[in-house]
Parts: structure tokens; sequence; C-alpha cells
């Protein structure tokens, strides 16, 4: 028995002032443990961390009823539990390391997801926070600063608590039809939030009026649907899914957002591959959306960030190799000439050959390099259009003005081989003109003279290529977009219980 005692008073010791287990909770601390467990921000989905527990014993120290190895056992549960929290808040609860996994194990995918690769140090900072009682600031300052961050954890809450009425879809549903589907229809829109008028008499009067149609729209407008107005076939089908399958879609979109590099310069543009959408930014302030076209679904735009470093005017086109083997070989085996017709030039180290003169049939499967360059002039057909927008990677995606401005126009952009081609480059020329050394106008007038140059930024400005198959718009409403790349699905096996 004294032999215990004195092990115990050892072990005492060694746990209030050995620096390997220096983690002393106080009253005050575990009282900002316990509101951030129950934040609804940090603790979003209400996950237990031993919640009942911790409370059972912060309650019973409150009244000094816990003996000394009681506090030892406090002390270690409070720092599991914020240990297990932290990591959850800053990293998320998907595995990088199965997802990589998941993504290596289908090389013909081409899918490339660069995760953030901040390191964090939990225990140092949770030693300076249980000093300075700042333990609630610490877990705050974990998570993503960003608004489109707040935005999905507000969705969250939004769709926690609803159900969705069911649709009897029978046929397409227009302004002036009439009908009981009518009235299941104005109940599920008053239910998604997207028809205002939500009054027992309105909603049971079985009329499809211009108030409704209304609704319909933005209905159509958050899932990227075509928007008529006609309630058809296929907005049938997006409403039969349930308010909980949404909610675990908004759940995997928060923690995806985690492996994401944090956007928290003054200055910078975001990509959002579903929304097809280009954001910029300046003092943090959405300035400017313009759409996009991606990568095709066999050519996937790879997610990572970088920094825009230059742009270049009246560009010419280095078709990258992997590029030349898929696409371009066969034309030239069939045709030596058939790239000439699209100003595509064939070059042997700096000098130009005739294609007549080159055996393609032995480049068919090639496994190699191809000892030969490809190279589009600047001018009207060049697919890269009037300028490109680079910044350096090791994808040899870009941004770029495009020849095709139809495909800008359509509503599933999937059309490029990995870069992504802007609706409207003018644009954002002009809103970087200011970090270069010329005016907008002065640029322009490079542009009209039709020659190729090179302009520098005079700072780096990051740009964040990402994927988020839901995201709040400008007006706050939730969007939801199709899992065109199926990293959902490949998360999802990848999400830690």
């Amino acid at each position: 028995m004294i032999l215990k005692k004195i092990l115990f008073s050892i072990l005492l010791l060694f746990f209030f002032y050995s620096d390997v287990f220096a983690y002393v909770w106080d009253s005050q601390n575990l009282q900002q443990l316990k509101q951030a467990l129950s934040d609804k921000e940090l603790n979003y989905s209400h996950r237990d961390y031993g919640q009942k527990e911790l409370n059972t014993y912060i309650e019973q120290l409150n009244f000094n009823l816990l003996d000394e190895s009681q506090k030892i056992e406090l002390n270690t549960l409070a720092t599991n539990i914020f240990l297990s929290f932290a990591k959850d808040i800053s990293v998320g609860r998907i595995d990088e390391a199965l997802f990589q996994t998941l993504l290596k194990a289908d090389e013909d995918s081409g899918l490339v997801w660069e995760s953030k690769k901040k390191k964090y140090f939990y225990e140092k900072d949770l030693n300076l926070a249980l000093k300075t009682h700042l333990v609630l600031a610490l877990l705050y300052r974990y998570q993503p600063q960003e608004k489109a961050y707040s935005d999905l954890i507000d969705a969250y809450h939004k769709y926690e608590n609803l159900t969705f009425s069911s649709i009897d879809y029978r046929k397409d549903l227009k302004e002036g039809d009439y009908g009981y589907e009518i009235t299941q229809l104005k109940k599920y829109l008053c239910e998604t939030k997207d028809l205002n008028q939500c009054d027992s008499t309105y909603i049971n009067f079985p009329t499809f009026d211009s108030v409704l149609k209304k609704a319909v729209l933005a209905f159509q407008k958050r899932h990227y649907l075509k928007q008529d107005g006609i309630f058809n076939r296929v907005n049938a089908l997006y409403a039969k899914r349930s308010a909980k399958d949404k909610l675990s879609q908004i759940a995997l979109n928060i923690e995806r957002f985690k492996l994401f590099a944090p956007a928290n310069s003054d200055q910078y543009i975001v990509i959002n591959i579903p929304g097809f959408s280009l954001q910029y930014f300046e003092k943090k302030t959405l300035i400017k959306d313009i759409f996009v076209v991606i990568g095709r679904e066999d050519r996937p735009t790879p997610i990572f960030k970088d920094y825009l470093e230059y742009i270049v005017l009246n560009p010419t086109w280095s078709i990258p190799q992997h590029l030349m083997k898929k696409d371009y070989i066969r034309h030239l085996v069939e045709n030596p000439e058939s790239l000439l017709e699209d100003d595509i030039h064939i070059y042997q180290r700096g000098k130009e050959i005739d294609p007549k003169k080159v055996h393609w049939e032995k480049y068919l499967d090639y496994e190699g390099n191809i000892p030969y360059q490809m190279i589009q002039k600047a001018g009207e057909k060049n697919v890269l259009g009037e300028m490109k927008f680079i910044f350096p990677n090791k994808y040899n995606v870009y941004l770029h003005d495009t020849n095709a401005k139809h495909l800008t126009t359509k509503r599933y952009r999937l059309y490029s081989s990995g870069c992504i081609r802007l609706s409207d480059p003018y644009m954002l020329l002009s809103l970087l003109a200011p970090d270069t050394k010329y005016s907008y106008e002065a640029l322009v007038n490079m542009i009209e003279e039709k020659k190729t140059r090179t302009i520098r930024l005079m700072k780096k400005i990051p740009i964040h290529i990402r994927y988020l198959t839901v995201f709040a718009d400008k007006e706050g409403k939730v969007n939801f977009r199709k899992d065109f790349y199926g990293f959902d699905k490949i998360q999802r096996q990848a999400l830690r219980k």
C-alpha cells in the first residue's frame, strides 16, 4: 500500500512537471473546450468526441469532487479530445493517404489533386494555448478562414433539419397548367426555399402562375439545369434527391475544403471546376465572376494551387507531347500536310522541316518523346486565341482565350484538354492590367499589332484551382453541381467515420 502511494506521488510529479506530459487543463480552458465542442461552426455535424464524459468530469471538478487520479484522467481525456478535434477542424476527415492511393489505383483517369502542405504543431500550440487561455481562439484559427467555407457551414445547417415532399411527375409542368401536381410542386419549392410565397391559401391553389415559374427558375439555376421555367422530367429526377442525401454532399464538400491551400492573400483567383467559374478577388472581396471551359472528363483539369506570373499576347501554341501522341500523329499518318491547314508547323532542333519527309507511322503508340515540335503560329486559327495567362506548373496548364468562342456559351463546358478557356479574357486582362507596367488600353493596342508579346506581372498572384460540387452563390443560395470527374465518389471512400 505504501509502495502504491509512492508510485502515485511520482506519477503526479511526472504529470505536472514533465515537458513530455505538460498539458494541464484548468477550469477556464476546459470551459473553452466545452464551448468549442458545442459550437455550430467548429463542430458543425455535432460529432461525439467524448463530450458527455468530459462534461461529467468538469461538473465534478467544479464541485471539488475529483481526486488526484481523476484529475489526471480528466487532463488526459481533454488533451485527447482536443487533438482529435483540432485535426478534424484543420485537415478534415478525408484520409489524404487513402485518397491519393485511390487516385493512383486508376492510372487512366488522369485525375490530379494536390492537397495543402501546411504542417500543424498541435501539441506545441496546445501548450501555449493552455498557458494563455486561448484554447477556443486556437481552434477557430485551425479552421479555413474563407467566406466560401463558412457559407458551406451555413448550408449544412439549412439542410440538416429539412425534409422534402414528393412530386408525382406525369408530364411537364409549365405556366398556365392546373392540377394537384402543382400543389405538390409548390410545397416542395417552399421546402427548398426557392418559393417565397408559402401560405396555405397559395400552396393549395393548384395553378402554375408567374410566381411559381420564378421559383422553378431559381431551382433550375441552383442545380445548373436548363433555365426555362418548365418543370420537366430532368427537374423531377433532381427533385427526387432527399435532403439527407444533399446534406451528405454538403458535409463532403466541407471536409474537402480542408484539403485546399488557403486563399488568404488580398488578391487571388479561384477557379471552381464543377461550377465552370473563375472568380477574381481583391481585398478578399469578389470583384468578377467569369465563365470558363474546363478539361474533358477523360482529360481532367488538375486540382492545385500556383501563382500567376505573366501574360502572353498573340501567343503561339507549342503542342505538348501527350497531345501530339493522342491527337495529332494519326492525322499526320493519314495526311502529312493536314496540320498546315491549321497553321501548325513541324520543327526539329529549332528548324522547320517538311512533314512529308517524316515516317509518322513509327510514332503511333510511341512510348518515348517524339523528337519533333509542333507549333501553331499566332493568328485567327490559333486555339489559344489572343492571349494566355501563365502560372508555370508541371501540368502545362494555363488560362487562355479561344478561337472556338461558341464553346464558352454551352451549358456544360467540358471541352478542353486540361487547360482553362476563358469566356471573357479581356475582362481578366483589364483586372490584371494594374499589376503590369501598362494600361489596359496599351495592352489592347499590343494585341491589335498582332505581335507576340510577354507581359510580366509586377507581383505573383495566387491562383487556386478547386473542386466544389456544393457552394453558395452571390445571393447566398446553395448550389449543387454534377460530379463530373468523380471526386465525390472517391473521397467518400476515403472519409473517416
